[in-house]
């Protein structure tokens, strides 16, 4: 009777952390992707280029990409309840900052630390879905990361109807007021008995025990390294003093990202490599569609209409995506979404219309499978234990993906002025993703392992 009222709590409270995960996922996707209705007030106000006001929103979404490696880190020390509410206090800073500017270069400066803000926050809605759910999760992971597509047909709209009635400042304000909810559904966040037990003594037994050792041997060594270059002049001894100090902290911080993940699962390293692959393709895509369908001779108004559909097409895929991962192995869900995608980038080159949309639904639906698929995947690579580290590198990675990819696209349009060629370059970077996870049947023979254990509810 006890373990059936356990059973039923764990359910009901379940929904409720799953629901809290797609309020942030909802509100974070109303910083990184809805600022593109302000882009004419921002450049108006400033008086800036196209160049340096696209840099507002590319630095906001990369920013977020680099809060998500630290919010493993804090995840890791604080648990989720506390990071959630520290990425919402960061993202309330950043959009009242940038409500205050007077210079575009303030922008850059409080849209970074908003950015901030949401990589932590997300970090926090993906860890405590996982500490609650293991036979469900992907269901769970569809529900939750739907928040973004609907995130974005909502708070288009609304940003837009909030411009022209209060200002691009007064819209800022509004929408920090909104965002400020992050930390209402962080507080809900509260972490599973089970794993609180484990990270507890993970953390007290493990990684002070750790640090402890280290230290000692730190201090062992520095011993030894004193005797034997007693002789020494006193300059070579703060040499060596300041090696051992640097190595100290190269290793603590290590310690602290966990990159250990990267050489004990070669399939996580694999993965992060292909998502800096889909980082790259994906943000650049985005960009050039509506330019490419323009100078194709699509007029201006329909053309914007594909950004929707790319949005219409996540949605139905994520709820989709997490019914058939009951039947179907996760890597396959994945490298298929990454073929997909490579193939909707390619439909556009036939220059209809029609082609147009079609590639944009095809190209959402992949997006919403991979969205969806990612953290699940990640679990299965490194465990519950891990999955706020893992989650953090490998966005670590997008965030460097989506500050190179847009750079070098521009870059080899300025040299070829051409679009065409431009999309059979994207494509090809899909592929050379989907290649890489070819290998992972043969990287799970060869790899180490992660030491993991399971500690989620088993919901």
């Amino acid at each position: 009777m006890a373990k059936c009222s356990h059973l039923t709590e764990c359910h009901g409270r379940g929904l409720v952390i799953v629901s809290a995960s797609f309020v942030i996922h909802l509100l974070i996707t109303a910083i990184t992707r809805c600022t593109g209705v302000l882009f004419s007030s921002f450049q108006n106000e400033f008086l800036s280029t196209a160049a340096q006001t696209g840099a507002i929103s590319s630095i906001m979404s990369a920013s977020s990409f680099f809060g998500s490696t630290l919010g493993g880190v804090l995840e890791n020390r604080f648990g989720c309840r506390i990071t959630a509410f520290i990425g919402g206090l960061l993202n309330i800073a950043g959009m009242l900052g940038c409500a205050l500017t007077r210079n575009i270069y303030q922008m850059y400066v409080t849209g970074a630390l908003a950015g901030l803000g949401n990589g932590i926050s997300y970090v926090s809605a993906v860890v405590i879905v996982a500490q609650y759910f293991k036979k469900y999760y992907s269901i769970a992971a569809s529900f939750m990361t739907t928040g973004d597509s609907v995130g974005i047909m909502m708070f288009g709209p609304l940003m837009h109807l909030l411009l022209s009635t209060y200002g691009w400042r007064g819209t800022l304000v509004v929408t920090c007021a909104i965002t400020a909810n992050i930390c209402v559904a962080g507080a809900v966040c509260r972490p599973n008995r089970q794993s609180s037990l484990y990270r507890g003594r993970n953390f007290r037994d493990g990684y002070r025990s750790t640090n402890e050792s280290g230290n000692g041997d730190e201090e062992q060594d520095l011993t030894v390294q004193a005797n034997e270059t007693r002789r020494d002049s006193s300059e070579r001894r703060a040499d060596t003093w300041n090696s051992f100090r640097f190595a100290g902290i190269m290793s603590r911080i290590a310690e602290m990202l966990r990159l250990n993940i990267l050489w004990q699962s070669y399939r996580f390293s694999m993965f992060c490599f292909t998502q800096c692959a889909y980082i790259i393709s994906l943000g650049c895509y985005l960009i050039y569609l509506v330019p490419r369908a323009t100078t194709s001779g699509v007029p201006d108004e329909k053309a914007a209409l594909l950004l929707s559909v790319i949005g219409i097409g996540g949605l139905v895929g994520r709820p989709f995506c997490g019914v058939i991962n009951r039947k179907v192995p996760s890597v396959i869900i994945y490298d298929a979404s990454i073929l997909t995608g490579g193939c909707a980038v390619l439909m556009a080159q036939f220059g209809t219309y029609g082609h147009f949309v079609a590639s944009a639904a095809v190209f959402g639906l992949a997006v919403g499978f991979q969205r969806t698929i990612s953290p699940v995947l990640i679990r299965e690579y490194v465990g519950t234990d891990n999955l706020g580290s893992a989650v953090g590198l490998y966005s670590g990675f997008g965030g460097v993906a989506d500050l190179i990819g847009p750079i070098l696209a521009g870059a080899l349009y300025d040299a070829i002025e051409s679009y065409s060629v431009l999309f059979y370059f994207f494509a090809g970077i899909f592929f050379t993703g989907f290649v890489g996870m070819l290998f992972t049947p043969l990287l799970k023979r060869i790899e180490p392992g992660v030491r993991t254990k399971g500690n989620a509810t088993n919901i």
